[in-house]
């Protein structure tokens, strides 16, 4: 099935299509807020919160944009709230369970760049940070991103562009594993 006719579905009144847009979206989503919140249980409810707020609000939709733009504009607006009403949050992320098993070296070699990588781009400011996680979490085209942003194509482009090189230039100062990129 096709998500936008498992919305159209939902819309007219298949609310039972509604799980194949969760499962769809799920894991991307849950990506996305994880990487914001740095918290597995916090992330799981606000990533369940945005789903029963989209699932409310589909009616609302309309197919004029993407329905991908329309379903992170929900995501961004929720994590911008759940920031904006948290202090500052320390670098130190939770313990996941992302790393595959692997020899015990890999794994703490993986997690080190991890936590390298995670501390690095928490040092941008929040739209930086969201425009790269659309991009390149999330697989969203540039023109979704100017559509969840509500920022233009152009501002997407120069904006993504300032991203990466404030990443490689802060990769560059701080030394460890992202040194060259």
């Amino acid at each position: 099935m096709d998500i936008e006719l498992a919305v159209q579905n939902v819309q007219s009144g298949k609310e039972a299509d509604y799980r194949y847009i969760v499962k769809y979206y799920e894991n991307k989503i849950y990506t996305t807020v994880f990487r914001l919140v740095r918290h597995h249980d916090l992330a799981e409810d606000l990533v369940q919160e945005i789903f029963i707020k989209v699932f409310y609000n589909l009616h609302k939709y309309k197919a004029i944009g993407s329905f991908n733009a329309w379903l992170y504009r929900i995501v961004v607006n929720q994590c911008y709230d759940y920031l904006r009403r948290q202090p500052k949050q320390s670098s130190v992320l939770e313990d996941t369970e992302f790393i595959e098993k692997q020899y015990p070296e890999k794994i703490i070699l993986q997690k080190e760049q991890f936590h390298q990588l995670d501390q690095l781009l928490h040092q941008l400011d929040k739209t930086e940070y969201f425009i790269l996680l659309l991009r390149y979490v999330n697989e969203l085209r540039y023109d979704e991103i100017s559509e969840v942003l509500q920022i233009s194509l152009n501002e997407v482009r120069n904006k993504l562009h300032r991203s990466k090189r404030k990443l490689r230039d802060l990769a560059t100062t701080k030394g460890g594993y992202f040194h060259e990129m």
